[in-house]
C-alpha cells in the first residue's frame, strides 16, 4: 500500500510540475486555473500520504480525476503533438456547422488557423462554411488554399466546381471536375455533376460516358442509371432509356419518377397496358400523382374508354386545378371538352356563389354591430376604458 501510494504521490507532482511548466511557456488562462485545481489536489495527497491517512472518496476522486486524469491525458496529447484546445475547438466548430450555424462554425476555424493550426481539413470546412452563407468568392479562395496545401484534395476540387457550375461558368466546372476524378475516378458525386455540366451544354453523347464510368465504380447506385435514362431520352434512344429506368427501379422499388418517365415511353410507343401500369404506379406517391393521373386518362382515351379517361382527369384536378386548363387545350382530349368546360362552368360558379354567401355574411355582420353601437350609444374607446377600469382593482 504504501508504495502504491508513494508512486500515485509521484505521479501527481510529475503532472503539476509539467503542467506549471506549460503554464510559464503559455500563460493561457486555462491552463493556470487547472494548475490551480492540480495543485489543492496534490496538496491534498501529500498531506495525506505524510500523516498516514486514506482520503475520503470524494477526495479521492477529486484526485484521480484532476492531477491524474487530466494530467496525464494533458501529458500524452502534448507528447503527441496534439494541442488539446484546438482539438476541442475544431469539434465546437463541427457543432456548429451540424447544426448550420456558419458563422460560428467559421470563427472556431478561422481561430484554429490564426493560432498557426493550417491544414488542408480546416480550409475545406472554412470553404464549406462560406458557401453555406452564400459567400463564394471567400468560399473559392479558401478551397484553393486547401488545394494548394495538398494537391490531391478532390473534395476541394469538387466544391470549386459546384461554384463555377452555379456561376454559369460551365468550360471551368468541367474543367476542374476531370481534375477531381482523375484524383478520384470513383468519387460519384463529381461524376454526377459533370454529367450535369455536360447536358447543360448538349455535350449528351460525353455525358452519357461520364455515367457509364460511374456506374462501373458503383453498380448499385439507382440515381445514376435513373439520370442515364433522362439523357438517353433527351436524344429520343427510348429503348435504351428505358432499359435504365428499369435497372434503377430493380435497385429502388419505390422510384416513382422512373415509373412515371417509363410509362411515358410506353405510351409513346403504344404500349398501353404497360403504360397504365407504370402510371398506376408512379400516382402512389404524392409528389407524381397528378402528373401520373393525367397521363393516365390519355391512356384511356387512346383506348377509348372516355369514361375512365374522365375520372383520371378528375383526381388530377383535385390535386392541381390547372390540369383542367391543360387538358381542355389537349386534341386528344377533344371528345370530352364539352363535359371539361362544364365542370369548370360549375366551378366557377360555386365559387361566385361562395362569395356571395361570404358576402352577405359580412354585410349582416355589419349592420348587427352597428346597430349594437347605436343602441348602446357607446363608442370603442369608452368601452375598453370601462372594461380596463372596472378591473384596475384586482
Amino acid at each position: 500500500m504504501f508504495v502504491e501510494r508513494f508512486v500515485y504521490c509521484i505521479l501527481c507532482i510529475s503532472f503539476v510540475v509539467y503542467m506549471a511548466k506549460k503554464c510559464l511557456e503559455e500563460k493561457r488562462p486555462l491552463s493556470i486555473l487547472l494548475l490551480g485545481l492540480m495543485l489543492i489536489g496534490l496538496m491534498v495527497e501529500i498531506v495525506t500520504f505524510v500523516t498516514n491517512i486514506y482520503p475520503n472518496s470524494f477526495l479521492f476522486a477529486y484526485i484521480f480525476i484532476v492531477n491524474i486524469l487530466i494530467g496525464g491525458a494533458i501529458f500524452v496529447l502534448d507528447f503527441n503533438h496534439i494541442d488539446a484546445s484546438k482539438l476541442f475547438l475544431e469539434r465546437i466548430g463541427d457543432h456548429y456547422a451540424k447544426n448550420e450555424e456558419y458563422e460560428k462554425a467559421i470563427s472556431c476555424y478561422q481561430k484554429l488557423i490564426d493560432h498557426g493550426k493550417e491544414t488542408n481539413k480546416l480550409y475545406v470546412k472554412l470553404g464549406q462554411n462560406y458557401n453555406a452563407i452564400g459567400d463564394r468568392r471567400t468560399a473559392f479562395d479558401k478551397f484553393a488554399k486547401a488545394i494548394e496545401l495538398d494537391r490531391n484534395d478532390y473534395q476541394s476540387y469538387y466544391e470549386i466546381g459546384i461554384i463555377f457550375n452555379e456561376l454559369g461558368k460551365k468550360n471551368d466546372a468541367q474543367i476542374v471536375l476531370d481534375n477531381t476524378l482523375r484524383i478520384k475516378p470513383d468519387y460519384t458525386p463529381a461524376s454526377e455533376l459533370l454529367a450535369v455540366v455536360l447536358c447543360s451544354q448538349n455535350k449528351y453523347d460525353e455525358a452519357i460516358n461520364v455515367y457509364k464510368d460511374a456506374i462501373k465504380y458503383d453498380p448499385d447506385n439507382y440515381q445514376l442509371y435513373y439520370s442515364l435514362g433522362i439523357v438517353r431520352t433527351e436524344l429520343r434512344d427510348f429503348d435504351e432509356a428505358a432499359k435504365c429506368y428499369q435497372q434503377a427501379i430493380e435497385r429502388k422499388e419505390d422510384l416513382y419518377e422512373a415509373y412515371y418517365s417509363l410509362g411515358q415511353i410506353n405510351l409513346l410507343k403504344g404500349e398501353l397496358d404497360k403504360a397504365e401500369e407504370n402510371f398506376k404506379k408512379a400516382a402512389e406517391d404524392p409528389d407524381t400523382a397528378a402528373k401520373a393521373y393525367y397521363q393516365l386518362a390519355k391512356t384511356y382515351m387512346l383506348d377509348n374508354d372516355e369514361i375512365k379517361a374522365v375520372s383520371y382527369i378528375e383526381y388530377a384536378m383535385e390535386i392541381d386545378p390547372t390540369y383542367r386548363y391543360k387538358a381542355e387545350s389537349e386534341p386528344l382530349f377533344a371528345k370530352i371538352k364539352e363535359y371539361l368546360m362544364g365542370m369548370h362552368m360549375v366551378s366557377e360558379a360555386q365559387m361566385k356563389l361562395e362569395q356571395e354567401i361570404d358576402e352577405k355574411v359580412k354585410e349582416k355582420y355589419e349592420k348587427e354591430y352597428q346597430q349594437i353601437k347605436i343602441n348602446n350609444d357607446v363608442k370603442e374607446e369608452d368601452i375598453e376604458f370601462n372594461f380596463m377600469d372596472r378591473y384596475k382593482d384586482i
